[in-house]
Protein backbone atom coordinates (compact mmCIF):
# COMPACT_ATOMS: atom_id res chain seq x y z
CA UNK A 1 0.00 0.00 0.00
CA UNK A 2 2.03 3.09 -0.88
CA UNK A 3 1.85 6.79 1.22
CA UNK A 4 0.62 9.93 0.06
CA UNK A 5 3.37 11.97 -0.37
CA UNK A 6 2.39 14.62 1.94
CA UNK A 7 2.31 11.82 4.76
CA UNK A 8 5.92 10.44 3.96
CA UNK A 9 8.78 11.21 6.81
CA UNK A 10 12.63 11.09 6.16
CA UNK A 11 13.69 7.34 7.42
CA UNK A 12 16.07 7.39 10.30
CA UNK A 13 18.41 5.35 8.16
CA UNK A 14 18.26 8.14 5.44
CA UNK A 15 21.50 9.15 6.37
CA UNK A 16 23.12 6.01 5.20
CA UNK A 17 21.54 5.98 1.86
CA UNK A 18 22.91 9.43 1.12
CA UNK A 19 26.84 8.56 2.10
CA UNK A 20 26.14 5.76 -0.16
CA UNK A 21 24.57 7.94 -3.48
CA UNK A 22 27.78 10.32 -2.70
CA UNK A 23 30.14 7.43 -3.39
CA UNK A 24 28.22 6.33 -6.19
CA UNK A 25 28.16 9.65 -7.65
CA UNK A 26 31.60 10.50 -7.57
CA UNK A 27 32.83 6.83 -8.84
CA UNK A 28 30.22 7.28 -11.69
CA UNK A 29 31.33 10.93 -12.47
CA UNK A 30 35.58 10.29 -12.16
CA UNK A 31 34.88 7.39 -14.20
CA UNK A 32 36.08 7.46 -17.84
CA UNK A 33 38.30 10.79 -17.20
CA UNK A 34 41.55 11.36 -18.42
CA UNK A 35 44.35 9.07 -17.32
CA UNK A 36 46.45 12.07 -15.83
CA UNK A 37 43.49 13.82 -13.35
CA UNK A 38 43.24 10.13 -11.91
CA UNK A 39 45.34 11.26 -8.66
CA UNK A 40 43.06 13.68 -8.10
CA UNK A 41 39.49 11.32 -9.00
CA UNK A 42 41.35 8.86 -7.01
CA UNK A 43 41.85 11.28 -3.65
CA UNK A 44 37.72 11.94 -3.73
CA UNK A 45 36.60 8.75 -4.34
CA UNK A 46 39.22 8.08 -1.19
CA UNK A 47 37.50 10.87 0.34
CA UNK A 48 33.93 9.30 -0.39
CA UNK A 49 34.76 5.63 1.08
CA UNK A 50 36.08 7.67 4.61
CA UNK A 51 32.86 9.26 4.91
CA UNK A 52 31.28 6.39 4.80
CA UNK A 53 33.20 4.54 6.90
CA UNK A 54 32.79 7.03 9.56
CA UNK A 55 29.01 7.06 9.10
CA UNK A 56 28.98 2.79 9.53
CA UNK A 57 31.42 3.14 12.13
CA UNK A 58 29.09 5.06 14.18
CA UNK A 59 25.99 4.11 13.09
CA UNK A 60 27.41 0.19 14.41
CA UNK A 61 27.96 1.26 17.98
CA UNK A 62 25.63 0.27 20.59
CA UNK A 63 25.18 2.51 23.59
CA UNK A 64 25.68 1.34 26.55
CA UNK A 65 27.49 3.93 28.86
CA UNK A 66 28.76 7.58 28.01
CA UNK A 67 32.24 6.37 26.22
CA UNK A 68 30.29 4.51 23.49
CA UNK A 69 28.03 7.52 23.09
CA UNK A 70 31.13 9.92 22.60
CA UNK A 71 32.96 7.64 20.23
CA UNK A 72 29.69 7.63 17.68
CA UNK A 73 29.51 11.35 17.87
CA UNK A 74 33.04 11.28 17.14
CA UNK A 75 32.41 9.53 14.08
CA UNK A 76 29.53 11.62 13.21
CA UNK A 77 31.35 14.38 13.76
CA UNK A 78 34.15 13.10 11.83
CA UNK A 79 31.63 12.16 8.95
CA UNK A 80 30.94 15.82 8.83
CA UNK A 81 34.29 16.68 8.83
CA UNK A 82 34.58 14.69 5.54
CA UNK A 83 31.33 16.29 3.69
CA UNK A 84 33.02 19.82 3.84
CA UNK A 85 36.47 18.52 2.54
CA UNK A 86 34.43 16.77 -0.13
CA UNK A 87 32.42 19.89 -1.28
CA UNK A 88 36.29 21.84 -1.14
CA UNK A 89 37.78 19.35 -3.04
CA UNK A 90 34.87 19.36 -5.67
CA UNK A 91 34.83 23.05 -6.37
CA UNK A 92 38.50 23.00 -6.57
CA UNK A 93 38.53 19.74 -9.64
CA UNK A 94 35.69 21.78 -10.87
CA UNK A 95 37.43 24.71 -11.79
CA UNK A 96 40.74 23.28 -12.53
CA UNK A 97 39.16 21.08 -15.28
CA UNK A 98 35.86 22.12 -15.73
CA UNK A 99 37.10 22.04 -19.52
CA UNK A 100 37.26 17.84 -19.07
CA UNK A 101 34.04 16.97 -18.33
CA UNK A 102 33.42 18.10 -14.36
CA UNK A 103 31.02 20.25 -14.58
CA UNK A 104 28.37 22.36 -12.61
CA UNK A 105 25.64 20.79 -12.91
CA UNK A 106 27.57 17.61 -11.36
CA UNK A 107 29.24 19.85 -8.87
CA UNK A 108 25.51 20.75 -8.03
CA UNK A 109 24.14 17.38 -7.61
CA UNK A 110 26.93 16.14 -5.22
CA UNK A 111 27.35 19.58 -3.41
CA UNK A 112 23.34 19.08 -2.57
CA UNK A 113 23.98 15.50 -1.61
CA UNK A 114 26.68 16.67 0.82
CA UNK A 115 24.34 19.53 2.11
CA UNK A 116 21.40 17.22 2.80
CA UNK A 117 23.98 14.58 4.86
CA UNK A 118 25.29 17.27 6.45
CA UNK A 119 21.82 18.29 7.87
CA UNK A 120 20.82 14.36 8.65
CA UNK A 121 24.18 13.68 10.78
CA UNK A 122 23.50 16.80 12.73
CA UNK A 123 20.01 15.99 13.69
CA UNK A 124 21.66 12.79 14.75
CA UNK A 125 23.97 14.15 16.71
CA UNK A 126 21.37 16.69 18.04
CA UNK A 127 18.49 13.12 19.06
CA UNK A 128 21.82 11.56 20.30
CA UNK A 129 22.38 14.35 22.82
CA UNK A 130 18.61 14.21 23.96
CA UNK A 131 18.56 10.71 24.44
CA UNK A 132 21.53 9.93 26.51
CA UNK A 133 21.50 13.40 28.29
CA UNK A 134 20.98 11.51 31.03
CA UNK A 135 24.14 9.51 30.63
CA UNK A 136 26.19 12.85 30.56
CA UNK A 137 24.28 14.30 33.27
CA UNK A 138 25.01 11.92 35.89
CA UNK A 139 28.65 13.24 36.68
Amino acid sequence: MSVKACDRHTSNMEFLKVARDIEINIIKCTANKSKKYRFFYNKLIDMSIELMNHIKKGNSIYIENETDMLTRMEEFKLAIAECQAIVSQIEILHKIYSDNGFSIGLVKNISELVSKEIALLKGIIKADKERYKEMTDKK
